[in-house]
């Protein structure tokens, strides 16, 4: 028989006290193990799977850059995709960051909702030259007939002198956790797992079983 393939890689001996013994605060621990991440070189320590759903219930999701991490969540993009639709209608979100280099997740879910002006200008101006051409001169998920036409556009925005403005239609959104799930995974299945939920503006945190 030959042998079957290898699904879940990494290093299942990464010591994680905070497992065994959990704070009572998640969000400390959360921004811990994304600066351990980084120290370790997880490439892509910031990928987030951001899950969101229409007001019918479809769901969607695609991976975007987690700006930040506590006290809320922030990342951005535009209020006319499909995301910025779905929020409209249904804000709320779940987040999962997965490291493969040490079988660690982290899933996280909470109400959503757009950040000020201002915070949104400063997010904008954060990125580079080039990707904020690409926000102003795209409609991020609407039908694409030029593409060509589409990185000229692009170019002559990122060609003009002095900083641009923030479009619009993109801007940033805060996600505030009321639950959060720390996944450390093992080849033999016995993954282990800590929840927290926030009630009432307090956290209360169980192990699941695997």
């Amino acid at each position: 028989m030959p042998e079957p393939p290898e699904t879940l890689s990494g290093d299942p001996t990464l010591e994680l006290p905070e497992l065994e013994a959990p704070p009572e605060d998640p969000l400390p621990l959360l921004e811990r193990w994304l600066r351990l991440a980084e120290e370790r070189r997880v490439r892509e320590p910031r990928a987030l799977a951001l899950a969101t759903a229409d007001a019918e219930g479809r769901p969607s999701s695609r991976i975007l850059l987690l700006k930040q991490a506590t006290p809320f969540l922030v990342f951005a993009g535009s209020y006319e995709s499909r995301k910025g639709r779905d929020l409209a209608a249904n804000p709320r979100a779940a987040g999962t960051l997965y490291w493969r280099e040490t079988l660690q997740q982290i899933s996280i879910e909470g109400p959503v909702r757009r950040l000020s002006e201002a915070e949104s200008d400063a997010l904008f101006a954060e990125r580079p030259q080039a990707a904020q051409a690409t926000a102003v001169a795209s409609r991020q998920g609407e039908p694409l007939s030029a593409p060509a036409e589409l990185r000229r556009e692009a170019a002559a925005v990122a060609a003009e002198a002095g900083p641009l403005t923030r479009p619009p239609h993109w801007g940033g959104y805060r996600l505030d956790p009321d639950l959060i799930e720390f996944w450390h995974g093992s080849p033999d299945r016995l993954h282990r797992r800590l929840l927290y939920v926030r009630t009432g503006g307090t956290w209360r945190h169980r192990r699941l079983q695997p």
